[in-house]
């Protein structure tokens, strides 16, 4: 359990801390956040099973750290102007 807090505060510091200066998925449509990413490699790690702890928390934190935004859609929302 120490190990995963210790990965889940790890994942989500380094999330707000790379988050503004690394590389958008993004389209005219969609924006693909890196919460979704992290949630399907997540789900990737618990079903292949025996990966260590510290891993998963880091993953879920980051998953995490993007559900804290209030733009956290899929679809983007259509620019004015």
């Amino acid at each position: 359990m120490i190990e995963y807090s210790l990965g889940l505060v790890i994942g989500y510091a380094g999330a707000k801390a790379i988050t503004p200066i690394s590389y958008k998925l993004l389209t005219k449509n969609y924006h693909v956040h890196h919460w979704i990413w992290a949630t399907g490699l997540l789900l990737l790690i618990l079903y292949l099973g025996t990966i260590a702890d510290v891993f998963i928390g880091i993953i879920t934190g980051i998953a995490l750290q993007g559900l804290s935004y209030k733009n956290w859609s899929i679809k983007r929302k259509e620019m004015k102007g």
